[in-house]
């Protein structure tokens, strides 16, 4: 099943949240939590997707640590506001009777509640998934697909008060444009968010991205061309490179590219970038040129970039920009 568009709504009785129009007010958001949030993933076979589910909500955690998912196997879900703050997934018929919402043109829903009205305490958060979701793999190459894992993450991010974000690089986005990682715009919107003070150990994060932000655009990265002689160079073409630290400058940050042959996984560098120092919370995007090597094996190869060093966050730094053919 394709997924022609995506749509996630967010608030009491579905409240829509308007977007912003500039990237100081890109942070979005509406709601608090002051405690720990619980929230339960009913399952009825198999849990694979609650550990998947896990693994995105660890990712909202290693910026401040909210949500606590918890599991239950049941043939049945609870709905409706009834204090219990639920994730699984729910068919059209359900979804119309219980919330008066529908599937139609839409993949996930976070319906949430406060308590004392709108945008104070995050009380209840009901996530569904569309049961018409199938991709459930990483993303390897791009365009991306829409899979569940990003849908996920968008999701809870709901959950932990942000709405949508189309104005910068955001996994809020209402787009199609991303992965299953969290960009420096969601960060920052978490951290602004919250009604309470709480302390944050700010975390190395370099992030390298293949698409790039253009107004509310988002351009995936391009390689050209598309089938590059042995010697001749080859082009990547909008991409972006974030220092996702809150308060952290990184000096000397650096990230290797590789060409991985599709058919073996044998990889081979063919160049380079870094900076003296990139400041916190900054970006730069934009296209680099790379020579192949004479030598190189005739095939298919995946362009890649590798971040060089060690931060918080391994599942930011590779990106795979798309595949050439080396002739």
């Amino acid at each position: 099943m394709k997924f022609k568009r995506l749509f996630f709504a967010f608030g009491l009785g579905m409240l829509l949240f308007g977007l912003p129009a500039s990237y100081v007010l890109a942070y979005v958001y509406c709601g608090y939590h002051d405690r720990t949030f619980s929230m339960t993933a009913y399952h009825w076979n198999s849990e694979f997707w609650v550990n998947m589910l896990v693994n995105e909500a660890n990712k909202w955690n290693s910026v401040h640590s909210v949500l606590n998912i918890g599991r239950a196997r049941s043939s049945t879900v609870p709905v409706g506001n009834d204090g219990r703050s639920v994730i699984s997934w729910i068919g059209e018929s359900d979804l119309n009777r219980f919330y008066s919402l529908s599937w139609s043109g839409a993949v996930g829903w976070t319906i949430t509640w406060y308590s004392g009205g709108n945008c104070t305490r995050i009380t209840e958060a009901d996530v569904f998934f569309n049961p018409g979701i199938t991709l459930f793999t990483q993303q390897t190459q791009v365009p991306y697909n829409l899979g569940y894992q990003e849908i996920a993450l968008h999701e809870l991010g709901h959950v932990v008060t942000q709405d949508h974000e189309d104005g910068t690089l955001a996994v809020m986005t209402s787009g199609m444009a991303v992965s299953d990682v969290l960009y420096t715009s969601d960060k920052v919107g978490w951290l602004r968010s919250a009604d309470f003070s709480f302390s944050v150990t700010d975390r190395r994060d370099m992030g390298v991205f293949p698409l790039r932000n253009s107004g509310t655009n988002k351009i995936y990265s391009t390689l050209s061309p598309a089938t590059v002689l042995r010697g001749n160079n080859v082009t990547i073409r909008d991409f972006t490179v974030q220092n996702l630290s809150s308060s952290l400058v990184e000096m000397n940050p650096s990230f290797k590219v590789y060409l991985e042959n599709t058919a073996t996984g044998t990889s081979t560098e063919i160049g380079w970038f870094s900076w003296g120092q990139f400041c916190a919370y900054c970006d730069w995007s934009g296209n680099l040129t790379y020579r192949i090597p004479s030598g190189m094996a005739i095939g298919n190869y995946r362009v890649v970039a590798v971040y060089q060093g060690s931060d918080s966050d391994n599942s930011n730094g590779r990106a795979v920009f798309g595949t050439i053919q080396v002739r």
